[in-house]
């Protein structure tokens, strides 16, 4: 038997093709200006969000948006990435995360909260749980909208926050309306 034959060489063969298969997807370089327009435009889009307002200050509500941005450029065929679930969502979680946030804060809450953390953990975890249940029932679901509840409860209740949301979340619905016929799922 020659060297590099047989059983041997299929297995290191197949060892290979499943690594190659797993680390990359075999699309990537025959779909590769795909890729780079809607990874682009991603990129773009946060870019644009950033620069009306400086939400860098508040990094769980820029992941949350940041996410979405995800899910509209790499899965725009997704259930997920329609203007209903990423708006509605958003909506559903500033409305749960900013009602909870201003009864944490509130005067009554608040000397109570200073000295106990399980009240702070239990309210994160309703803003979490009544937020999954609204949009389930309003048929708003969308995953990162979830971070945008916990967001207004850890940071507080800001409009300027809310504001941020919500427009992130109707300008990636805008822009992918406009591109609909130019994006594709990257997954």
């Amino acid at each position: 038997m020659k060297l590099g034959t047989g059983p041997a060489k299929s297995g290191w063969h197949s060892l290979i093709n499943s690594i190659h298969g797993r680390l990359w997807d075999r699309r990537a370089f025959s779909r590769a200006p795909q890729y780079v327009f809607q990874c682009g435009l991603a990129t773009l889009a946060l870019l644009i969000i950033l620069l009306i307002d400086d939400a860098v200050l508040n990094a769980v509500v820029v992941a949350a948006v940041a996410s979405s941005a995800f899910i509209v450029f790499v899965v725009p065929d997704s259930i997920a990435a329609t203007p209903r679930k990423v708006i509605g969502g958003h909506l559903v979680a500033v409305l749960i995360g900013g009602a909870l946030s201003l009864l944490l804060h509130s005067a009554f809450l608040d000397p109570i909260v200073g000295q106990n953390n399980i009240i702070f953990d239990a309210m994160a975890a309703l803003s979490l749980g009544l937020s999954i249940l609204l949009m389930v029932v309003t048929n708003t679901e969308h995953p990162p909208a979830a971070g945008t509840a916990l967001a207004l409860l850890i940071q507080g209740f800001e409009w300027n926050l809310v504001l941020f949301v919500l427009l992130s979340a109707i300008l990636l619905s805008f822009i992918r309306m406009v591109l609909r016929n130019r994006l594709t799922n990257l997954l």
